[in-house]
């Protein structure tokens, strides 16, 4: 069936599209669009499909006329490239860079988010205006520009959109306006704002935690002072500015008037005083009218004037006034009346579920999407949202054909079925890669190694607990109240529930939260699987709690499941709305930020979305999710590197092969521990915790070596303690044991420093770690190399993160996201493109022979030159998981993708690829079994162009390159 597109080329956020009221037209169908798909996913489009066709016409009954569709259509996706765009690298450089990405093989450039940031931002998920896009990157002009080249190369454009929420400050007038008129605004309904929280003082006001000290210091210091622009009045802080309310205007006018006593402008401002003076609450358009007609006053009111004419007394009154509060940035955490992102107190939730902000900060993205080029968005934090299915709906509806959701999974957990998505960011592949190729024989000597060094190391659910524990106690503690408040509201509503105390709950929601296994639920959708999840948090809260009360258990599993009286249930959807979007922000900042910080067994599992308490990946887990995303979300982006990872693939790898050598590491570690006594405690201090020295050794050990396996050199080791420094300097922080963000101990960071900086530039420490860090480099190189062919051949859309499709030795941000000498990168391409057609196996196996970035390039260019040419394999739906026998069988993983029946396939596609580089018997006799259907062919190496001739078997050790290969009948 012809597939229909959605094309909103018009702003239209007052006359929502509804999904079951739209209709489209595709020759003679005529039918609601929802009924013309069925079947989980149905609707989405299988990857790499080039005769995909859209409706030529959509009439919306009643509402919007001037909806199109585009007239091109998508193209097939084989491999995204991920940019990240900055002040210094904007549309018009990457314009130039289209040739490269070509040449390298991708489909696609993905790029992070385009819309107006705040200004200086480098990461730009702190946009202020959804509705423009980002002068200092080019401006629409720019973008558009980039899109017309990338056409002509045959490229697509990825939009990177972010709906949870928006940056604060000057360039936010939606946000300034809500702090000039409060529950007035017109923007009020935008923001999502507690106008009545708990503590009296803040009825009807924002607090604004933007202080670096409290406020009556900072007023005492003149460090809060007035100002003035186009109009309208401000206090300002440093760079931040908070509107205030024209309702005050009138005592800012009496202190300022007696100055312009003798000039024309005294009685216009005398007028204006009195006008101010007789605004309501409620008269916001008059009132900035009467701020234009201030304007328009040739009074420059400079900052002398404005603030020698007010004492602190003064300031105090005026600020007393405002529909705001400003504060020490630490009473954030239990006060703070906005929901955040995560616990960034400058990054404001948007309330998406209201149909006119939708579309209001859509407006432009559905312009975009409807332009020929941009072939799809991924969605930042989808998990955010209070009713994700809804907001998705929304977006297909506003012509989204591929929509990605940035979405932490749990063991076992899957997309919600109803999700018109075509698949998740790729965090979960990314930890599947990683943890198939790791030794798990390893792992009792791995843990005991650990345990010797660290004897008082908890175990990783503890660490989980204990995290998130702290997370909702110090930084999330004002949402938590919240939710105890509006909680025991619902239980004194009912008579059989009022004796439940507000502090009994209070302390039940925080046992439910932390022992939660994921990110959250998506209630009222996916009841039963919400409930399971729901009951096991409620069975591990109250073992840890035995002493508990059952029955205040009872009614919060009551309230979260939609189980109260009928008459409670609008307020209780509404909590529950707001409890699922408090439990990913815990999860996030307890676990990525906080356990992974403290638990240091094998840190390279320590990744987004990872779970460090399971060593490894099971093959059969491995290929279940592949043949699950096979079926299911053929375009999921398959990714190794992000701007959020916690490692870079090269590190990770690494780290892999310390399963593989843990005697060896276990030794290393006792004299890493004697170089490091000698630089730890100067002045009679405690030293570093020997957990945090643990995770230093391991990072030390995986870096020591440069890309190409050779451990640096001194000037290299100098260099390389700045880095390691700055990443321990965060990762203790992010630990909150020692040190934190909040309250820095300089005493154990100062000590720590000593111990990093010696341990990595002491004389001694080559002869103790050199032997071991070359043989993690050369084991990690053979690693990554098999991890890159699984990401070229797995079921999914490669996705390249910048500058990674050659050595990433990165650490978590902002190290990961450091500028990349693109003439560098496209030099290394040169360098490789006359092995790349044809390859030849010798040059291809010399290549691989040893540490060296070029093989990186190699492959990959390969591998996505390959996909391009072969679309229709690399998304076929077929996939065969292939057990390797016989002596050596488990140093080996296998799988096939077929087109065509599995007996008779047209076109096949078989993956294999070594692991264990360091403990496998390379003389070993493994064989591959093929079934019917792929034996008996002649099939060629995608990776060397070599041919094989192969029966019922293929012999391993016969593959062309000791890493393995990818095999192709086309």
């Amino acid at each position: 069936m012809p597939r229909c597109r959605l094309m909103n080329t018009a702003a239209v956020p007052r006359c929502p599209l509804r999904f079951g009221h739209v209709f489209a037209s595709v020759e003679t169908t005529r039918r609601p669009v929802s009924s013309m798909f069925s079947g989980r996913n149905a609707h989405r489009p299988r990857a790499a499909d080039p005769s995909r066709l859209y409706g030529r016409s959509v009439v919306v009954p009643g509402c919007i006329s001037n909806l199109v569709t585009r007239l091109m259509p998508s193209a097939p996706m084989t491999a995204t490239y991920r940019l990240q765009l900055t002040p210094e690298f904007g549309f018009a450089e990457v314009e130039a860079l289209v040739p490269y990405f070509k040449r390298l093989g991708v489909s696609h450039l993905y790029l992070s988010p385009i819309n107006e940031a705040r200004p200086g931002s480098d990461h730009g998920y702190d946009v202020i205006d959804h509705s423009a896009v980002r002068e200092a990157f080019g401006g629409r002009e720019g973008l558009e520009s980039l899109r017309e080249t990338a056409i002509e190369a045959g490229l697509g454009l990825v939009l990177d959109f972010v709906p949870n929420h928006a940056g604060v400050g000057p360039g936010n007038e939606g946000w300034q306006d809500v702090l000039a008129f409060g529950r007035h605004s017109a923007f009020a309904h935008h923001f999502d704002i507690d106008w009545t929280p708990l503590k009296p003082e803040l009825q009807d006001k924002i607090l604004l935690p933007f202080l670096g000290t409290t406020y009556g210091a900072a007023l005492d210091d003149d460090e809060i002072t007035l100002t003035y622009e186009h109009g309208q009045f401000y206090a300002a802080y440093y760079e931040h500015r908070f509107a205030l309310s024209p309702r005050t205007y009138p005592q800012i006018l009496d202190a300022l008037l007696p100055n312009y006593e003798r000039t024309d402008a005294y009685f216009d401002l005398q007028e204006l005083r009195d006008a101010f003076a007789d605004l309501d609450p409620v008269s916001r358009e008059r009132a900035l009218a009467l701020c234009r007609r201030l304007d328009a006053v040739d009074v420059p009111f400079d900052a002398d004037t404005l603030n020698t004419s007010f004492g602190r007394s003064d300031l105090h009154t005026l600020f007393e006034q405002q529909h705001w509060r400003l504060a020490y940035w630490k009473t954030a955490g239990r006060e703070i009346n906005y929901r955040r992102f995560f616990t960034i107190n400058d990054l404001v939730g948007l309330r998406m579920e209201d149909e006119d902000v939708f579309w209001g900060a859509h407006r432009l993205l559905g312009d975009l999407l409807a332009e020929d080029g941009v072939d799809g968005v991924r969605i930042d934090h989808i998990d955010g949202l209070f009713d994700p299915h809804e907001y998705l709906d929304r977006l297909q509806d506003l012509g989204a054909d591929r929509i990605w959701v940035e979405k932490i999974l749990a063991p076992g957990e899957t997309l919600p079925d109803g999700w018109p998505v075509d698949g998740t960011t790729g965090y979960d592949f990314l930890n599947d890669a990683m943890g198939v190729l790791l030794h798990d024989d390893g792992e009792e000597d791995l843990s005991r190694a650990y345990r010797r060094a660290v004897p008082d190391a908890p175990s990783f659910e503890e660490s989980v607990y204990d995290s998130k524990s702290l997370i909702i106690e110090q930084t999330l503690t004002s949402e938590l109240a919240r939710l105890a408040y509006e909680l025991d509201r619902l239980s004194e509503a009912d008579y059989h529930t009022r004796d439940v105390t507000l502090a009994a709950l209070r302390e039940a929601l925080k046992e439910v939260v932390a022992a939660f296994d994921r990110y959250r639920t998506f209630l009222p959708h996916e009841e039963d699987e919400a409930r399971e999840v729901v009951q096991e948090a409620l069975h591990r809260a109250l073992q840890r709690n035995p002493a508990a009360e059952p029955t205040v258990f009872e009614f919060v599993e009551r309230a979260i499941l939609g189980e109260l009286r009928e008459d409670l249930q609008d307020d209780q959807r509404a909590w529950v709305g707001r409890f699922q979007q408090y439990t990913g922000p815990v999860a996030a900042k307890g676990i990525e930020d906080t356990a992974f910080y403290r638990y240091h067994r094998l840190t390279a599992l320590n990744e987004v979305g990872g779970e460090p308490s399971t060593f490894g990946v099971h093959d059969h887990g491995f290929h279940a999710r592949n043949r699950y995303r096979a079926r299911q979300y053929p375009e999921a982006l398959l990714t190794t590197a992000t701007h959020d990872h916690k490692r870079g693939a090269d590190v990770r790898m690494r780290l892999l092969a310390l399963a593989e050598l843990p005697s060896q590491w276990s030794e290393v570690v006792q004299n890493l521990d004697a170089i490091a006594a000698s630089y730890s405690n100067p002045e009679g201090l405690q030293g570093p915790s020997n957990n945090d020295c643990y995770l230093f050794y391991q990072t030390l050990a995986a870096l020591w070596c440069d890309a190409h396996g050779t451990p640096r050199n001194a000037e290299g080791r100098e260099a390389l303690a700045d880095r390691l420094w700055d990443y321990m300097e965060k990762a203790v922080r992010e630990a909150k044991q020692q040190t934190s963000w909040i309250n820095p101990n300089t005493d154990y960071e100062s000590d720590l420093e000593a111990v990093v900086r010696g341990v990595t530039t002491d004389e001694d420490t080559p002869d103790v770690l050199n032997d071991l860090a070359v043989q993690l480099a050369e084991a990690g190189f053979a690693n990554r190399l098999s991890q890159l062919a699984l990401k070229g051949t797995a079921p999914g859309v490669p996705d390249v993160y910048r500058g990674t499709e050659r050595a990433d030795l990165s650490l978590v941000d902002p190290d990961n996201r450091r500028p990349v000498d693109w003439n560098d990168q496209k030099a290394a391409l040169d360098g490789v493109a006359p092995l790349l057609d044809p390859p030849t196996p010798d040059a291809v196996r010399d290549l691989f022979a040893a540490p060296d970035p070029q093989a990186y390039l190699y492959l990959t260019a390969r591998l996505l030159r390959w996909r391009d040419a072969h679309p229709d394999l690399t998304a076929a739906e077929t996939y065969l998981d292939l057990e390797p026998e016989g002596p050596g069988a488990d140093d080996w993983l296998a799988f096939a993708r077929l087109t065509g029946r599995p007996d008779a396939p047209d076109d096949a596609l078989l993956t294999v690829v070594a692991r264990n580089p360091l403990t496998r018997d390379h003389d070993a006799a493994a064989t591959l079994p093929l079934p019917d259907g792929l034996s008996d062919h002649t099939w060629t190496d995608v990776l060397t162009g070599a041919s094989l001739e192969i029966g019922d078997a293929l012999d391993l050790s016969t593959l062309p390159t000791a890493q393995g290969a990818v095999l192709s009948t086309t």
